[in-house]
């Protein structure tokens, strides 16, 4: 048996092209995909790959009747969770089978199967590489499907059965991508990163993501809005890093390295191994400044065990760092884990003394907002601009995602994953002069809980109006104002969706 494989990253339901980094790298996870399956099945599997951040859905659906797959596996978030229904629509009406995986899906997989006809399985793992390639074994063999590990899916009798989710290792198994199967989009990838970021090189750059290592320092207690599936730090072998480092910059002329570690500092030894184990050629290569890497890091951990030294020394040229806020109070709401003010200001002032320049993203609206605190954390961007030099500064709303201590407070109030019990979100809300009655938490799980489609700027408004003392008019405001404030110092501005 052979199987005709598609492999898509759902396409944001609007082009969020004034967000910071859009469409500037490739979604590398499918791509590792392709190349395990590939790898694992060979001719048996014939895969293509299309990444929706540079595709329309209406091109994703026409790719899926062109190709005509016998399989179509679909990555999705929450806000593009929308997009990837509709793909799966006319993946269905073509006769091929859909599976979905990432965040979203992994969050409902029961859900999802029971709500959406047109998908007909879910791999519910953060580290999907090997239940995938299980996956396609198993429909390559005819095998059964209760031998997949973390695989949603209806058995015989159509009831929803979800299979035991382990944790994989990144060092067991971490395939490195094969920029073959996107080798005609690298251009276009190039070109998105050149317009936006190209001022900050003094060469050409061609930018790829890399995902050796995952987790965060903070996973303990996540940072209010994260919504990420798996904190837990989860590093692959260093050689693994720089063979991919190795293999992109001479076979695909890439020469930036975006690590989309969830924080680069979560793990010293992983850092200090990743220095020891700099192969000499690449060393030279990013001494001379013809190899950079960029990194994600919380700025608490910037400032302990000499790691702005340690990222200047692995040719890190741009961090990207969640400052968040600038008012204390909305630090601790944010569950920043004794991060201040005087913290992210201290950490920028650091990466620019080494010569490494920052991308900083804010947040308004955060629980407990108020005009005030508000205020002092526009003031603390506008100190910032005086004093340190920024690449990019990003302001966006709150919102509340599933698989955040934010989706507690608003839906999942009687079974908490982040707190606790009821009474800690009680208490949490108190000390920030809110409260939620017993008929609106009624409400607000009529409306999200039980529900695999959510609508983005529905949360945001529900939550501006009862977890905040602002509007959600006053914060887009005010956003829009830091966005003025930020492009008259000649830095770039942006926004997220989440």
């Amino acid at each position: 048996m052979s199987l005709k494989l598609l492999l898509v990253n759902a396409p944001n339901p609007t082009e969020n092209a004034n967000a910071s980094n859009y469409a500037c790298y490739p979604h590398i996870g499918i791509v590792q995909l392709a190349t395990a399956v590939r790898a694992a099945y060979g001719d048996q599997v014939t895969v293509r790959v299309v990444d929706g951040g540079i595709s329309s859905t209406a091109h994703v659906q026409q790719a899926v009747r062109d190709f005509e797959p016998d399989l179509v596996g679909i990555s999705a978030l929450t806000p593009t969770y929308g997009e990837a229904l509709r793909i799966a629509e006319t993946a269905k009406r073509a006769g091929a089978q859909v599976v979905l995986g990432d965040d979203h899906p992994g969050f409902f997989p029961r859900l999802i199967l029971e709500n959406r006809p047109a998908v007909d399985y879910v791999i519910a793992n953060d580290v999907g590489e090997v239940p995938f390639v299980e996956f396609v074994g198993a429909l390559l063999k005819g095998e059964p499907l209760s031998a997949v590990s973390s695989l949603g899916y209806r058995d015989d009798n159509g009831s929803v059965v979800v299979n035991p989710s382990p944790t994989y290792a990144l060092r067991q198994q971490n395939t490195i991508p094969d920029l073959e199967f996107i080798r005609p989009e690298l251009p276009v990838y190039a070109e998105n990163y050149r317009a936006q970021f190209g001022h900050l090189h003094d060469h050409v750059v061609t930018p790829i993501t890399v995902n050796n290592a995952r987790g965060c320092e903070n996973g303990h207690k996540r940072c209010t809005y994260c919504s990420i599936a798996d904190l837990r730090v989860n590093t692959g072998e260093p050689s693994g890093f720089w063979k991919a480092v190795d293999t992109y910059y001479r076979d695909f002329g890439v020469n930036l390295f975006f690590e989309v570690y969830d924080s680069f500092t979560a793990s010293p030894r992983y850092v200090d191994a990743l220095i020891e184990a700099t192969p000499p050629h690449l060393r030279r290569l990013i001494d001379n400044g013809e190899i950079e890497v960029m990194v994600y890091a919380r700025a608490l951990g910037l400032t302990k065990r000499n790691n702005v030294d340690k990222c200047r020394r692995l040719g890190v040229t741009r961090v990207n760092i969640g400052l968040d806020a600038a008012d204390p109070e909305m630090l601790e709401a944010q569950r920043k884990n004794k991060t201040t003010g005087e913290t992210n200001l201290e950490a920028i002032r650091m990466l620019n003394k080494a010569g490494i320049s920052v991308h900083a993203s804010y947040i308004a609206g955060a629980p407990g907002e108020r005009p005030e605190t508000l205020d002092r954390t526009i003031d603390g961007i506008r100190q910032m601009l005086g004093e340190v030099e920024l690449s990019s500064v990003e302001f966006s709303r709150f919102i509340p995602l599933p698989n955040s201590p934010a989706w507690d407070l608003l839906v999942d109030y009687r079974n908490p994953s982040f707190f606790k019990n009821s009474a800690d979100i009680d208490a949490y809300l108190s000390g920030l002069h809110l409260s939620v009655g017993p008929e609106l938490r009624a409400e607000l799980f009529e409306r999200f809980g039980d529900q695999d489609l959510l609508d983005i700027e529905e949360l945001a408004a529900v939550w501006a109006e009862h977890f905040t003392h602002i509007t959600e008019e006053h914060a887009l405001e005010r956003i829009a104002e830091v966005d003025r404030l930020v492009s008259a110092h000649n830095v770039r501005t942006g926004n997220n969706v989440g």
